[in-house]
């Protein structure tokens, strides 16, 4: 099926409801891992509720109910034959059970047929992930340079392997804004594996492109960039002083600031104020914040890779 091309409000709305869908998704996972079923069923119901509104943009209101959006997916998908059939009826599926376990029987929903569900929704969501527009890391970044065309005079990504915060090879690139449109992170990646095979590097097929919180080769100023487990209205909250976005990452969230920050010492301030943050500190990667104060800058993970095979994406601005 040919990629879904949204308008730029709708990208956003695409690209929250993608997020929404994926964490529903690791829910249901680990509740059927704990055998807990029945709350597994709610779970994996909307997974599909996010997805399918994702797929259906340009064609639903926001907010629309269960039962209308289980009649637009059969009318707008469900006689195309380049759209799998099965993920339509998968979602008639999944919100039948929903329902039928939420208010018509109290017995215990079979394991099995749950689990082929879940691999059945994995794939969906991995069919959505591919065909439905988001708001890219690289729509951020024209976004950013919009806002502080004076302050931000380079962009650096660092290539490195995802899974070590020990010493390995890692490449630095710094790029002036303009080359955004020229060289973009997907083809640096590939370029920079290349190179990487040439030189004989251990996994260099795991190596990733991270955004680095630097902004200037001779200058000391950041962007806030943070990794999270998980994201709530008090974590929201205590991140809006400073303005910026979330990005869904795997199974985690990624948090860059829009705020500038001048100097290194108030980049580390500002870094050691948001651990001692009670709403915060619990959920941030310490390991994370103390690697960036060792090297001097932050990154945050933009490509991937077959060790980190999510693309981070927008969620949500706060």
């Amino acid at each position: 099926m040919k990629p879904k091309i949204y308008g730029v409000r709708e990208k956003k709305r695409a690209s929250s409801l993608l997020a929404l869908g994926s964490s529903e998704f690791e829910a249901a996972e680990n509740l059927w891992e704990k055998g807990l079923f029945r709350e597994a069923v709610v779970h994996l119901y909307f997974t599909c509720f996010y997805v399918s509104q994702a797929l259906l943009c340009d064609s639903l209101p926001a907010n629309p109910t269960h039962k209308k959006l289980n009649s637009e997916m059969h009318r707008v998908y469900g006689r195309r034959p380049e759209f799998p059939r099965r993920y339509v009826d998968l979602h008639t599926t999944l919100y039948e059970q929903r329902i039928e376990f939420d208010y018509r029987t109290f017995h215990t929903p079979d394991p099995e047929v749950l689990r082929k569900q879940l691999t059945q929704l994995k794939l969906y969501v991995k069919f959505a992930l591919k065909i439905v527009s988001r708001v890219e890391v690289f729509d951020l970044l024209k976004s950013f340079l919009e806002d502080n065309k004076l302050q931000i005079k380079d962009f650096s990504f660092d290539v490195y392997c995802p899974k070590t915060y020990r010493h390995h090879t890692r490449l630095t690139f710094w790029q002036p804004p303009f080359y955004l449109n020229v060289f973009g992170m997907h083809k640096m990646a590939t370029h920079a594996r290349r190179m990487l095979q040439a030189l004989k590097v251990r996994n260099y097929e795991n190596y990733v492109v991270g955004l680095n919180s630097k902004l200037n080769q001779y200058k000391d100023n950041h962007l806030i960039m943070l990794d999270i487990d998980t994201v709530n209205p008090a974590i929201e909250s205590a991140l809006k002083r400073i303005g910026g976005v979330l990005l869904k990452s795997g199974r985690g969230f990624h948090f860059i600031g829009r705020k500038i920050i001048m100097g290194n010492a108030e980049w580390k301030k500002e870094m050691r104020l948001l651990l001692r943050d009670k709403r915060l500190k619990e959920h941030l990667d310490r390991n994370h914040i103390e690697i960036s104060f060792q090297r001097g800058y932050s990154t945050l993970r933009v490509t991937s890779s077959p060790a980190k095979p999510t693309v981070p994406f927008f969620y949500k601005e706060i």
